[in-house]
């Protein structure tokens, strides 16, 4: 009789070995370690004009933070003031379990969006830098629209663990592996609209932007003690009108953590 048991103990230590590293893994009984006030007032200190380009911050529902497990956040839409090109930001910051979730694949669609072509990785050499960020990006259409002529955006995004084994902007096959437990985990989105369907990756307005806006934003986020990955240059430098077209792309339709969309803030 006692051998029928002895499958059942194993299963049971097994479970609860894969429970408690599972546990530990993704920190699921510990609370974040972020000071909310602390991380916002560096998010607020995020320069609202760099360069031609001015930003208005959007509103954002406090069901779209939560769904987005955002402790702090910014959600604005820059616009140049010389071209009319639009990009929205969102930038966000929180537990690795969230957000290394709610990606544009996963949430888009519920939006009413649908990618239209293949997810990429794009590589970004902010300006002035020679340290490469790497991007996911994708195209994406309303879906009432597809096939029936109507504007594309395309989003990139990235996360930064800002720990001492890694402080670049990166974009892992598999998110929730590569970050683990990280308490203070940052995800970045630049979305733009689109000139045509067949618009090359870098000729988008947003990866232009993103060049120039990174080294700000690893400034204004990371620069104590000379932890910023790259060097933001003069705000006179950052200005990436050459090579962007006079006749700009509509904002975005801001994410829903995820959706571009006029409102430009993401849902989750």
């Amino acid at each position: 009789m006692s051998r029928l048991y002895v499958p059942v103990a194993v299963a049971v230590v097994l479970i609860v070995s894969l429970t408690v590293w599972e546990s530990v893994y993704s920190d699921r009984f510990t609370g974040t370690s972020i000071n909310p006030a602390e991380f916002q007032k560096r998010f607020d200190a995020l320069p609202s004009e760099v360069g031609s380009w001015v930003g208005a911050n959007n509103a954002v529902t406090e069901e779209t933070l939560n769904t987005a497990g955002a402790v702090s956040h910014v959600s604005r839409t820059y616009t140049n003031k010389e071209t009319g090109e639009k990009v929205d930001v969102w930038l966000v910051v929180g537990h690795a379990r969230d957000i290394s979730r709610h990606t544009p694949d996963i949430c888009y669609p519920s939006q009413g969006f649908a990618m239209d072509g293949t997810q990429l990785k794009q590589t970004v050499t902010p300006d002035g830098s020679t340290e490469n960020a790497s991007f996911h990006t994708a195209r994406f259409k309303k879906e009432a629209a597809l096939g029936a002529g109507g504007s594309h955006v395309r989003v990139f995004w990235a996360w930064n663990p800002h720990t001492d084994d890694e402080k670049q902007w990166v974009a892992p096959d598999s998110s929730r592996l590569a970050f683990g437990n990280n308490r203070a985990l940052y995800k970045l989105y630049f979305t733009s609209g689109m000139k045509e369907r067949e618009e090359s990756v870098t000729d988008n307005t947003a990866y232009k932007f993103a060049k120039m806006m990174l080294p700000v934003v690893n400034k204004t986020l990371f620069a104590e003690g000379g932890a910023t990955p790259f060097d933001a240059p003069p705000a006179d430098a950052a200005n990436p009108t050459d090579a962007a077209p006079a006749e700009a792309a509509p904002a975005t339709p801001a994410p829903a953590e995820t959706a571009p969309a006029a409102a430009a803030a993401p849902a989750a």
